[in-house]
């Protein structure tokens, strides 16, 4: 068997059928599998879920009740195929792209290959062409957002199964990017590809986009959880997870702190901040890193932050915070 595609579930009733069906209905010649896994849905999710495993051979149905990343566990724990990809059951694949998919995976035979997506209506393109390991993981570490989401990558089981990986059940927020990283540090061969084969939907409710106090403090375990595996690699690397650090910071500021719907005052806000800043993984960060490697877009709050000028950095983080309101609110 080539691919197992593990869908986690959780009250999916308006997508799932979608989601599978862009898989089902693309001919690849190919034996493979659609593993749904439910979170606990308090709707009709499961039922359908078990409907379309009745109806479909390819389709198997499992149950999980501890999370996304338990439910991709179970899924990792039932899969048979010598390529394993994950599926948000709100996402969809592209038409005619899934054979495409299969050809690439058959000549590269690579430890990770990663396909481009659209998020919403605009193409992502990846591309790693011309990088080594070392170079694609370090470029991968400055653009998390995009390159290290667990969808729209085919990870080989075989290095699943030899370096027990798995996704951390203890992490609520950064699980994708814990996985996809400690996967890169233990494969030897990554391919990207420039096809668009995976939608990728913003008009739906995401973990990262609701505020929850919570969220700061698990943020900020995920980056500590992390430190260790890159504590001891080259310069070029430990930079790029200082950039990655900085563009998590940006996103625990954007996010749990000044989203528009935190009813903390001003004053309770600038207290969490600093309660951030002064974090070790954080403050590390922010002390070695340089100004040159600060002079990007996504890191110019870092820019601002070591420079001591805060209430730049702060107003920065509720510009983008108001854009990501607007943005997720005309998409409804």
């Amino acid at each position: 068997m080539l691919i197992s595609f593990i869908i986690p579930t959780y009250n999916a009733i308006k997508t799932l059928e979608r989601t599978v069906a862009s898989i089902l209905d693309q001919q690849m010649e190919t034996d493979y599998e659609v593993l749904l896994v439910d979170d606990g849905s308090t709707d009709k999710t499961l039922a359908l879920a078990q409907k379309l495993a009745h109806d479909h051979p390819k389709v198997k149905c499992f149950t999980a009740g501890h999370g996304v990343s338990h439910a991709r566990n179970i899924g990792l724990a039932h899969a048979k195929g010598t390529y394993i990809t994950f599926i948000d059951a709100d996402d969809h694949y592209l038409p005619k792209t899934l054979p495409q998919v299969v050809t690439k995976l058959k000549q590269t035979d690579s430890d990770l290959t990663i396909f481009s997506f659209e998020h919403g209506q605009t193409p992502v393109i990846l591309n790693l062409a011309g990088l080594d390991h070392e170079q694609s993981l370090a470029l991968m570490l400055s653009k998390p957002t995009n390159y290290l989401t667990a969808w729209g990558k085919f990870f080989k089981r075989s290095l699943l199964v030899k370096h027990q990986l798995y996704f951390d059940e203890e992490l609520t927020m950064a699980e994708d990017s814990d996985f996809v990283i400690r996967y890169l540090l233990a494969c030897e061969t990554i391919i990207s590809s420039n096809l668009v084969i995976y939608h990728y939907t913003i008009d739906t409710p995401s973990a990262t986009r609701t505020f929850d106090e919570t969220k700061t403090a698990r943020y900020l375990t995920a980056l500590a959880k992390l430190k260790p595996l890159i504590a001891k690699s080259s310069e070029p690397l430990t930079t790029s997870f200082y950039k990655y650090i900085l563009i998590q910071l940006n996103i625990i500021a954007v996010r749990t702190i000044y989203p528009k719907n935190n009813p903390e005052t001003s004053q309770e806000k600038k207290r969490r901040l600093n309660r951030v800043l002064q974090d070790p993984v954080i403050s590390e960060a922010l002390q070695k890193i340089s100004l040159k490697d600060c002079l990007t877009p996504h890191l110019l709050p870092g820019l601002f932050l070591k420079l001591h000028w805060r209430a730049l950095a702060i107003t920065l983080f509720k510009l983008r915070s108001q854009q990501n309101y607007n943005k997720e609110n005309s998409s409804k």
